[in-house]
């Protein structure tokens, strides 16, 4: 279905070739290819993550292995229809997920069933969300039509009621809302030539709690998942590894991690061990993962390297995480696990759709993960797990 008129799909004709730093832009120049991360939205005309990079072979070690002592990972959920890109809980019982064409889940039994919250229908794209307590949930996302812009709806009852768009940008795509007690930030997708942030140091409940600052001169693109922690330092890559110490309100950037590009920045609170991952779907349909424990001064080379991008990472401490990613167009994906900090990795579960997103709650005794993605089908497909 095409959802974008004329003039808007010239327009993001014109911001896929801006997503990359000028500098990078070297197409024509001999021993650069074509490196696509994947594409955005899944469902109507959509634009790349892209960026001209020096050709990087695949690694010969691209196996897929399970291994004994790996988590036994349930399918719990499949929704018709939903492509979902994030999930948040606000207890081990209460959650959320929500998925493009407007729809927000909602479960009240820990992911065994879910029911729909809203269904904006098309052309909305909800690409975040974040159960900050019981009652207040924020999700974010983007309309996209003849005219375009970013917004946020919140709901204040539990996801019983929602408001009305509350929009962030009118130039642009927005992609995540994170909140650490009243500081929120949102990393925007498209935005022009220079990419920018959505922040807010008071709550977000109005527009005007929200300003817009530049984060990237560069342009260039972010991936879904960014890291915000408690001591307002906040970090996110793509074409550009992007640093901020005062929750999003300032920031300043440089290469990737990758030589590639990155996508996605885990960092625990202690702001020391972080890890960035990526991956593309172009030349190559490979992903990967750097780490580092000294708050990124230095970082590993690649310790997975793998048959999908990788999309979200999740650590609960400084040894125990996972990797989750896929690709629907080559219809592969799954979630990887390490117990050593990120420098090995095994096969947790092969599930053959794009997991997107994961989220954590303590429950008695230990901890347990939700990761959720889509299928070629469009269906959302959650998965849970429970660690000791």
């Amino acid at each position: 279905m095409n959802l974008i008129r004329v003039s808007v799909f010239t327009l993001l004709l014109a911001v896929c070739f801006c997503l990359q730093s000028p500098a990078q832009n070297s197409r024509n120049v001999p021993g650069n290819v074509h490196h696509i991360s994947g594409k955005i939205p899944v469902q109507g005309v959509s634009t790349e993550l892209s960026a001209d990079r020096p050709y990087v072979p695949p690694t010969a070690s691209q196996q897929a292995r399970t291994q004994p002592n790996g988590n036994t990972w349930t399918l719990q959920a499949t929704i018709p229809g939903a492509v979902i890109h994030d999930i948040s809980f606000s207890s081990a019982l209460v959650g959320y997920a929500v998925a493009e064409g407007g729809q927000i889940w909602k479960t009240t039994n820990g992911g065994a069933n879910w029911t729909e919250a809203l269904n904006l229908g098309y052309p909305y794209y909800f690409y975040g969300v974040d159960a900050i307590n019981a009652k207040n949930i924020v999700a974010s996302g983007f309309y996209d039509s003849s005219t375009f812009y970013g917004f946020i709806r919140w709901s204040h009852d539990g996801g019983k009621t929602w408001g009305s768009d509350i929009v962030l940008t009118n130039t642009g795509w927005i992609q995540r809302v994170r909140f650490i007690k009243k500081s929120g930030l949102i990393m925007d997708l498209v935005n022009g030539a220079e990419n920018t942030a959505q922040y807010t140091t008071d709550g977000g409940l109005a527009v005007a709690d929200w300003s817009s600052v530049v984060d990237d001169t560069d342009g260039g693109w972010f991936g879904l998942e960014f890291s915000l922690l408690k001591n307002s330092h906040a970090r996110a890559s793509g074409v550009d590894f992007c640093n901020s110490t005062t929750a999003g309100a300032a920031w300043s950037c440089g290469p990737s991690v990758d030589s590639v590009f990155d996508g996605e920045v885990f960092f625990l609170n202690n702001d020391k061990d972080g890890w960035v991952a990526g991956g593309e779907i172009s030349p190559n349909v490979e992903g990967w993962v750097h780490t580092t424990t000294d708050g990124g001064a230095t970082w590993s080379g690649r310790t997975l390297d793998g048959p999908w991008p990788i999309r979200e990472v999740l650590f609960l401490n400084r040894k125990t995480g996972w990797a989750a990613g896929g690709n629907i167009y080559s219809g592969v994906g799954g979630i990887y696990f390490s117990n050593d900090g990120g420098n090995t990795w095994s096969l947790d579960v092969n599930t053959g759709s794009e997991m997107d997103a994961c989220a954590e709650r303590t429950v008695k005794p230990g901890h347990q993960i939700w990761c959720a993605g889509y299928d070629a089908a469009f269906n959302g497909h959650i998965y849970t797990t429970h660690v000791n």
